[in-house]
Parts: structure tokens; C-alpha cells; sequence
């Protein structure tokens, strides 16, 4: 696992806290810049910028302008947007040539993360674009992979490892959830099918539901259980009834049960190792254990 990166100078939660005291100035829309893949939203989906999910907004705006200020940061004789791309396009489509702002004296770390907690504090935000973006911060902000992000949080949470990296502060502050939903309901998220992830997204099915699907390889028995689940508006327990009929008829194979029990034995006897080598077969056993939370989603 990587190291973590050095604390910026500024937290972006103790910033958002005292946005209030940012004083608000007008700028011209045409010296604000938005940077292509900056916006965690569009990262996961542009479906919130489209013609007819922009629509009332723009209507509010042409009638009562932007209430809410945009957050820029100073760049050259203009503005890098750093929140509020919704606004700036409605603006835009309103005909507006101004729009308010609040400049931030903050680094490229800092402008991703208060993106993302101005994302997160949006309460049209589906689910599951929610925990892709809060992967995606966790992933940056503590210089880690998204799995090895998930193997992080697994250790927290069985008490193999300390939260010494204060993540569990940082999901309860942007979510109001900490490790346990995040390496247990939330890492689910992620191994969704990008179809199953666009159902949920579009309200088809519920993520409770569709999560079921995730004891199954991807593949055409997944994808035609997910159209049943719905076509007939299937609970979770109807789907997991489903799912472990289509595993059974599957069957284990008899390597897989012998290299199963050969791994049993074999982990009985790392209990009698003891100082480093203990607590090397501590973190290994914490990240197999991991990872089986994953393939088995229990």
C-alpha cells in the first residue's frame, strides 16, 4: 500500500465551514473556465447537465438570477471553477453575462476535495454516484488505489489496523456514514456492472436490490436477472432466491473445494507465529479477508 499524502495547508472541511465569511463579487461568466474532467459529478455521470434536467433551472435562474455563488479560485486574469458547473451552464442558457462568486485561496487537492463536499451535500445526488465520487476522493486524498481504499477501510473496521489516516472523521463530516456503511454497503457499489449502476442511478431498481446480483460473475445470467428484477419490481430476498438457484445450478468445482481446504490448514498454523512475523500474517489475513467480503458480499 502506498503512503498517504502529506496534509495540505488548508483543510477543505474547516473551509466550507467558514464559506460564510468568503465575501461574494460579480464576475463575468466568460473569465470563469471550467477544466474538462475536473467535476467529480461528470466523472460518473453527465446526466444532471442534460437539456431537460437543467430546464427548471434555468427557468429559476432567468427569473430570480443565482442565489447560490459559484466557488472559483483565482487563475491568470480569470477564474478555474471549482463548484457549481450547473449554475454556470443554466446561467449560460439564461443568457446571464455575471454571475456571483466567492474566490478561494486553495491548491489543486483542495479545489477536488470541496468539490466533492459540495457534491455530497447536494440532496438530488443519487446514491451511487455519491459513493463513486467519495471513492474517488478517498482515492486521491489518501494516495491509494480504490482497492486498496477498500482493504484500508476492512482493516478499520474488523480491528486489525487504527484509522490513523482519520478517514472515519472525513465520511461522517461529507456523508453522515463512517467506515462500517462505507467498506461494507457502499464498496458493493463499486462492483456493480456499469448497467446495474445506470438502473440504479435512473431509479429501475433499488441498490438494496440490485446488489444481490453482485454473488454472480458478470455475464448474460446477471444481466437477464437484472431485467427480471426490473421488469417484476423483485424484492431483495426474491433476487437472492434467484441468484443462489443460478449458483447452484452452477455447482462449485471440485478444485475449488481442495484448494479451499488445503488454505484451511494451511491458516491454522500461522497461529503460532509470533512477533514480526505475526503481524505480517495478521495484515495478510486481513486483506484475504477483504477481499472475500468483496467476492461473497456477505
Amino acid at each position: 500500500m502506498t503512503r498517504p499524502k502529506v496534509a495540505s495547508r488548508v483543510n477543505p472541511l474547516d473551509l466550507m465551514a467558514g464559506l460564510e465569511d468568503t465575501p461574494v463579487t460579480e464576475a463575468p461568466l466568460a473569465k470563469i473556465i471550467v477544466a474538462d474532467g475536473f467535476n467529480p459529478r461528470r466523472l460518473i455521470t453527465s446526466d444532471a447537465f442534460a437539456a431537460d434536467a437543467l430546464s427548471g433551472l434555468v427557468q429559476s435562474i432567468r427569473e430570480f438570477g443565482v442565489l447560490q455563488p459559484l466557488l472559483v479560485r483565482s487563475q491568470g486574469d480569470g477564474y478555474h471553477l471549482i463548484a457549481g458547473e450547473r449554475r454556470y451552464v443554466a446561467a449560460q442558457e439564461a443568457g446571464l453575462t455575471e454571475v456571483p462568486i466567492r474566490v478561494l485561496d486553495v491548491d489543486d487537492d483542495q479545489a477536488y476535495a470541496i468539490a466533492v463536499i459540495e457534491n455530497a451535500q447536494r440532496k438530488d445526488l443519487d446514491l451511487v454516484t455519491e459513493t463513486l465520487v467519495g471513492f474517488d476522493l478517498l482515492s486521491k486524498r489518501l494516495n491509494m488505489s480504490v482497492p486498496e481504499v477498500v482493504t484500508y477501510l476492512h482493516k478499520v473496521r474488523n480491528n486489525t489496523a487504527p484509522d490513523d489516516l482519520n478517514v472515519e472523521p472525513l465520511l461522517r463530516s461529507l456523508y453522515g456514514t463512517g467506515i462500517t456503511t462505507w467498506a461494507s454497503r457502499r464498496a458493493k457499489i463499486l462492483q456493480l456492472t456499469p448497467e446495474e449502476q445506470t438502473a440504479v442511478r435512473q431509479g429501475q431498481i433499488d441498490a438494496t436490490v440490485c446488489v444481490e446480483l453482485i454473488r454472480l460473475p458478470a455475464g448474460a445470467r446477471r444481466e437477464a436477472l437484472l431485467q427480471q428484477a426490473i421488469t417484476e419490481s423483485l424484492s431483495a430476498a426474491q433476487l437472492r432466491v434467484l441468484v443462489h438457484a443460478s449458483q447452484q445450478s452452477g455447482g462449485s468445482s471440485p478444485e475449488l473445494k481442495a484448494r479451499v481446504g488445503d488454505l484451511r490448514k494451511r491458516l491454522l498454523k500461522l497461529s503460532s507465529l509470533t512477533g514480526d512475523e505475526a503481524q505480517r500474517a495478521e495484515e495478510l489475513i486481513a486483506e484475504i479477508d477483504s477481499r472475500i467480503d468483496q467476492l461473497l458480499s456477505r
